[in-house]
Parts: structure tokens; C-alpha cells; sequence
């Protein structure tokens, strides 16, 4: 007995750092019954259906301040929540979205880019400030709603740099005039980000920034890659909300390469993946990239056990796309990570 205990005890200590101590499935909304864009709608009726579907399971929503203010430190996440977020504060958040989030009384996030505010299908900083003082977050979402990766044309690398820096502080500026804060979170527009993106973002002291690619957040996550599920169009029902609350975070402690944009677009980009506390075949990953490709997971033969080497058929189509793994996780039910490519040479909007 002692002996067993003895190697129990080794066990525990050589137990890989990297293991998840918890789990947000984090959702990104835009508008609310409004079918004219119904690629980012979602039925007033479906959303609160999702909302009961959480109260029914017991499933926390939780602010997404204090998930990131946790990651930024490194703290515990819930064994498992969800968090509800909402980019660029279209009229229809505040005319539908809003009441249901009132009556559930769940935390919600408004990304806001500012130089909408107040224009025509958007909310103004009357309305803003209402929502505020009701318990809503603010985080950024630039003032222009600029695609951050793209130069213009003649612009330098400096010139683009700058530019980025001050649309994301205009923003800043902005809140503390019409706000009287300045929020420390920041969602990417489109969902598009680099490493120079993640630079500039630091630079302005944000603790952490939200993308668009799918995925589940961590406690060991990249604070400024932070993944939510869309919730508009063909996603948008209450069975695609239910699956993607069941996913569960497939943990990747390192990757390469971490910049999302493509190099070389006539090549399919390769990406190393290290999954610590994962062994064995390739063959226990599902592999997925968008446009009918097919992407493939190897056993990386240059690393040592955990890495994992992932790659595309053919090169990917389109100015974004993804890899996305599943794997069925030991204790049932499925695990999902996402990386998000950008073919930057191929305008924004194909």
C-alpha cells in the first residue's frame, strides 16, 4: 500500500502543467431578429431558448472581464460556463437582445466600434451608457472597423503600424469621453489578427483580446487569441448552441507558427501542434479546413512525443480559413481547437 501510494503521489507530480483547470465556451452574436443580414441574425425566440437551455443544465454565463482578468493572471477558470458576447452594437442588441438579457439576467459584452455609434442601425452613447449602468461590459472594437491586417496602398510597415495604433486609441479616447473608462479588452474586427496586430494591442495595455475562430478558451490559453463560436445565420440554432456547449477544449500548449497569416498562399501552411498529456496515433484527431479541402494530422517526426503535425491538401481557398481538430475526449463527449489562416494577398470580403 505504501508503495502504491508512493507512485500515485509521483504520478500526480509528473502529471503534465499544461492540464486544463476549467473551460469557457464563449459565443459571439451580432444582431438580434433582424433578418435583413441573416448571415449575423439570430431569432429573438432561439436565443432565449439558448438562455433556458443554461438555466435548465445549471451551466453558468460569466463576465468576460473576470475570464479574462483569470487567464491574464493565470488563475482557475469554472469547471464550466459560458460567456455571451456581442460585437459592434447594432440597434438591434438594444431594441431585442437587450430585454432578454435583462430578464435572465446574464453578463453580456459589448464590443463597440465607435465612429458607428450613434449612425444610422446603430445604438448611441445615450443608449450605450443605459445598457451600461444595467450591468453590460464594454470592451473595444476599434474605431473604424478596419480590416487591421491590410495596408494601404503606398502605406509602410510604420505608416500601417501607427495607423492601426491610433484607430484602436481613438477608440479608447472615445469611452473615456463619452464613458468615463476605458475598457482593457478588445475584440478584433473580422476576427482578423496578427502578430504585429498582438503587438500593438499590448503596446495599448489590453489584458486580453477576443477573435472569431471556434474553439473553446482554457485556463493556459493565449490571452490575445481568445476563440468564440458564432451564433448568426446557419449557426444560430438552438441545436448548434447546445453542441458547441459540449465541446470541450482540446489544449494546445505550444504551435508553429502562431502568426495566422499565410506565407506562402500557392502552398497549404503547415502547423505544429504540441499537445501535451496526449500520445499515441494520429488517427484519434478529425481533421477540417473550409472550401471542400482536406487537412491530415501526423505524428510530427522531428519532435519528441505530443507534437503533432497538421497540414491541408491543397492551399486554402478564400481570404480566411481555418484548421479545425476534433477528438473524442477520454471521459466522452468531443474536443475542438481551431487555428485561423488569412491569405491576406486575397481582398478583404472574398
Amino acid at each position: 500500500m505504501i508503495r502504491l501510494a508512493i507512485v500515485l503521489v509521483l504520478c500526480c507530480l509528473l502529471l503534465p502543467a499544461i492540464v486544463s483547470a476549467g473551460q469557457v465556451n464563449s459565443f459571439i452574436y451580432h444582431r438580434f431578429d433582424d433578418v435583413r443580414y441573416p448571415s449575423t441574425n439570430i431569432s429573438v425566440d432561439i436565443f432565449i431558448s439558448q438562455l433556458e437551455f443554461l438555466r435548465e443544465r445549471n451551466i453558468p454565463a460569466v463576465s468576460t472581464q473576470d475570464i479574462s482578468e483569470r487567464i491574464a493572471r493565470g488563475d482557475d477558470l469554472p469547471e464550466h460556463a459560458v460567456m455571451i458576447t456581442v460585437d459592434d452594437a447594432y440597434l438591434s442588441f438594444y431594441d431585442a437582445g437587450m430585454p432578454v438579457i435583462r430578464d435572465f439576467g446574464v453578463p453580456v459584452s459589448l464590443f463597440i466600434n465607435t465612429d458607428s455609434v450613434g449612425t444610422p442601425g446603430y445604438m448611441n452613447w445615450d443608449q450605450i451608457r443605459e445598457v451600461v449602468a444595467q450591468g453590460v461590459e464594454i470592451g473595444n472594437h476599434t474605431a473604424s472597423h478596419a480590416y487591421l491586417v491590410e495596408k494601404v496602398v503606398g502605406e509602410t510597415d510604420d505608416q500601417w503600424r501607427q495607423r492601426i495604433y491610433d484607430d484602436i486609441l481613438t477608440a479608447q479616447q472615445a469611452f473615456e469621453l463619452e464613458l468615463g473608462f476605458t475598457p482593457n479588452i478588445i475584440a478584433y474586427t473580422y476576427g482578423e489578427y496578427s502578430a504585429e496586430i498582438i503587438e500593438i494591442v499590448k503596446d495599448l495595455g489590453f489584458i486580453a483580446a477576443y477573435a472569431q475562430q471556434s474553439g473553446v478558451i482554457h485556463q493556459q490559453h493565449d490571452p490575445f487569441t481568445l476563440p468564440r463560436f458564432p451564433m448568426g445565420g446557419p449557426f444560430a440554432t438552438l441545436a448548434d448552441f447546445k453542441s458547441k456547449v459540449a465541446m470541450k477544449a482540446l489544449v494546445v500548449a505550444e504551435q508553429h507558427p502562431s502568426n495566422p497569416i499565410i506565407v506562402d498562399p500557392q502552398n497549404a501552411p503547415v502547423l505544429d501542434l504540441y499537445m501535451p498529456g496526449i500520445s499515441g496515433s494520429a488517427a484519434q484527431f478529425n481533421c477540417f479546413a473550409q472550401g471542400g479541402n482536406r487537412c491530415s494530422v501526423s505524428m510530427h517526426q522531428e519532435r519528441a512525443a505530443g507534437w503533432y503535425q497538421v497540414t491541408a491538401d491543397e492551399p486554402l481557398k478564400g481570404r480566411r480559413n481555418k484548421y479545425t481538430l476534433t477528438r473524442q475526449a477520454p471521459e466522452g463527449g468531443w474536443q475542438w481547437f481551431s487555428q485561423l489562416w488569412i491569405n491576406a494577398d486575397n481582398p478583404p470580403g472574398k
